[in-house]
């Protein structure tokens, strides 16, 4: 990041943020089954109703989640065993080929994609293209998860964008995180918060049964869109909710995950809640009438 003096205290220089013109999305974390494709889906889904142009890469050839889901804009990449760093790296080179360019990894990649990273000095380098990378971190109730996010994180440090991803429905307490030196850690470098709303385990398993029906992936956006599915009306608000309040929660954090110019202006979009008013203290009997027991 460049540095610009602050006229109110020209002693204490402040961060003067980069403008960034294409952004690199990835999470990097060791363990498995923590919802990242899911995140990846939805933010995908996020950037079509946004209007983004965007690539994706699917590193997981054994699910195969993200590029199932968008055939055509995500594609499947399968990392060679010899020499896997070499394979991130090319991806790393097309950055700038679309505004954002979103990487769905298999578990255990986390040190393939740091040292990539290192081998290129992707962070550094890239900033002259105006490309900026978003690394993605899943808190997790346990110790060798803490300690993986805390070398990413001082690995890393503030050359890139940090988002915090919280998901309650596959880690419900993350109280080895919550308070934590990481935790501040991450604070300091300005990371952003992603709470994943919970979808109704009745309607994810009416999607896995459309799925089946039709013999491929469905995501959520073409669910509500596609007539010929079908999809039950209860199920069908229950996913309309889910996805206000997920894209709600991407606009937020906008400028974390998209280029500069357009991420400013998803998140000033963003309708600010109304207050509702207080509610009138409850009293015992007031729907009693009074008249007819005298």
């Amino acid at each position: 990041m460049k540095t610009k003096v602050d006229p109110s205290s020209p002693d204490k220089p402040t961060l003067e943020a980069p403008v960034v013109r294409h952004r690199v999305v990835v999470p990097i974390q060791t363990r498995g089954g923590i919802g990242k494709s899911t995140e990846a889906v939805a933010r995908a889904s996020w950037m079509d109703q946004r209007g983004l142009q965007w690539q994706g890469f699917d590193l997981d050839e054994q699910n195969r989640t993200f590029s199932d889901n968008f055939p055509g804009q995500a594609t499947l990449v399968e990392v060679s065993q010899s020499e896997p760093e070499g394979d991130i790296i090319r991806l790393l080179r097309k950055a700038t080929k679309a505004e954002v360019t979103a990487i769905d990894p298999r578990a255990h990649m986390n040190r393939t994609i740091l040292q990539a990273l290192n081998l290129i000095r992707f962070p550094e380098q890239s900033a002259a293209a105006g490309v900026r990378l978003s690394v993605l971190v899943y808190p997790m109730d346990e110790i060798s998860d803490m300690d993986d996010i805390a070398g990413t994180v001082e690995a890393l440090g503030d050359s890139v964008d940090w988002v915090i991803v919280r998901n309650p429905a596959r880690q419900p307490r993350t109280r080895m995180f919550d308070g934590s030196e990481l935790e501040a850690m991450l604070g300091h470098f300005g990371a952003a918060t992603l709470l994943l709303p919970a979808l109704l385990s009745d309607t994810r398993m009416a999607l896995r049964n459309h799925e089946v029906q039709v013999g491929r992936a469905i995501n959520p956006v073409e669910a509500l869109a596609n007539q010929e599915l079908r999809l039950d009306l209860s199920h069908r608000m229950v996913l309309e909710d889910w996805l206000k309040r997920t894209f709600q929660a991407l606009d937020a954090i906008a400028p974390h995950l998209l280029p500069t110019a357009k991420g400013l202006e998803i998140q000033a979009k963003q309708q600010k809640p109304g207050v509702e008013p207080a509610a009138a203290p409850r009293r015992r009997g007031r729907s009693v009438n009074l008249a007819n027991l005298d």
